[in-house]
């Protein structure tokens, strides 16, 4: 199936590709923000610093911003490519549909034609459109966190790692059967 689509993205790779990037870089910034409220917890309010504690929340709302920053350019780029696919995508509809004889044309019905050129490719556009956020955000997730954990407790990561096979082969199974 993605070979058959893949070519008409093939003008738009670059705002797929820049939309993944946010994505990851928004997911690592969103990731941030818990770890420095671990700090300001673990040594600001500890030691009663506040000099630490509002360095600590400024370098929080700069994650914050720099994350919806990134998921405004996620969306911009998300969307520029879903749209670019949708149009390569309705112009070689539109093309097939200009070389079919007039037999071949009394075949299908005028609604037919006209939802396969409309809904059905908007339908294609949604899906590419937000189904790049969770599908990248996913495993850049499960990564980073993964590694921030290791960072604040090996042994912590140690049931992660093996939590997490555990938890797929469930979800794995939950859906088959769904």
């Amino acid at each position: 199936m993605l070979k058959r689509i893949w070519p008409f993205m093939s003008r738009y790779k670059k705002y797929l590709f820049m939309s993944c990037l946010c994505v990851m870089v928004e997911t690592v910034f969103e990731l941030v923000i818990p770890m420095l409220m671990a700090d300001i917890i673990d040594v600001g309010v500890a030691n009663r610093d506040t000099h630490y504690i509002f360095i600590r929340g400024i370098l929080m709302i700069a994650c914050a911003f720099f994350a919806l920053l990134l998921g405004v350019f996620y969306a911009k780029y998300a969307a520029m490519a879903g749209q670019g696919f949708a149009a390569e995508l309705r112009k070689a509809e539109f093309r097939k549909v200009q070389s079919f004889s007039f037999s071949n044309m009394d075949h299908f019905s005028t609604s037919s034609l006209i939802t396969r050129l409309t809904s059905d490719v908007t339908i294609l556009q949604t899906a590419v459109s937000n189904g790049i956020r969770p599908i990248v955000r996913s495993p850049v997730m499960l990564i980073t966190a993964l590694f921030l954990t290791f960072s604040i407790n090996a042994k912590l990561t140690i049931v992660f790692l093996i939590a997490i096979p555990v938890l797929g082969i469930s979800l794995f199974l939950i859906v088959k059967k769904v």
